[in-house]
């Protein structure tokens, strides 16, 4: 009697290969997820020196920072569109120097950078997801001296 050799996989290779592809997918997705959130944060750190930079720029021509009680750069209805020599107003508002002619927002929607200030200094809040040149993942606070973890009342 003569056995009879299939042309095909068996159930156990099929399975294997299956598993394999499985975990490969997995690793791919948790990849591209860390990935993703790096340049979130790196669009975070972006936009928080780009506006360090214009706040810099005010307070070289004017010699205060913008006073504000807490407000959300760029949020609809917040009044706070552009930097001008105003301080942060809605663009129709601004009074010309404009040291910043679209205000940054976080990269997730209904993401905002936090301020409030006074003429002697200001704080922005901002949250990483993942370790940053400043630290591990969390809140932080830009204010004219630097960055760090500390809301410091102006």
């Amino acid at each position: 009697m003569k056995l009879h050799k299939s042309k095909g996989f068996t159930i156990l290779e099929l399975l294997v290969v299956i598993a394999v592809v499985g975990i490969l997918a997995a690793v791919a997705i948790y990849s591209l997820n860390i990935t993703r959130s790096m340049s979130r944060d790196s669009k975070r750190v972006s936009d928080v020196s780009v506006v360090r930079a214009a706040l810099t720029q005010y307070w070289l021509q004017k010699a205060s920072y913008p006073t504000s009680d807490a407000v959300n750069l760029g949020a609809a209805g917040a009044n706070a569109d552009v930097l001008g020599g105003n301080g942060f107003s809605a663009r129709e508002q601004a009074i010309e120097p404009i040291f910043l002619q679209q205000l940054p927002v976080g990269p997730k929607g209904g993401e905002y950078y936090r301020y409030h200030g006074s003429a002697g200094g200001y704080s922005m809040s901002f949250t990483t997801e993942r370790q940053t040149a400043y630290g591990p993942a969390g809140t932080y606070y830009a204010h004219s001296s630097g960055v760090d973890k500390v809301d410091q009342e102006y």
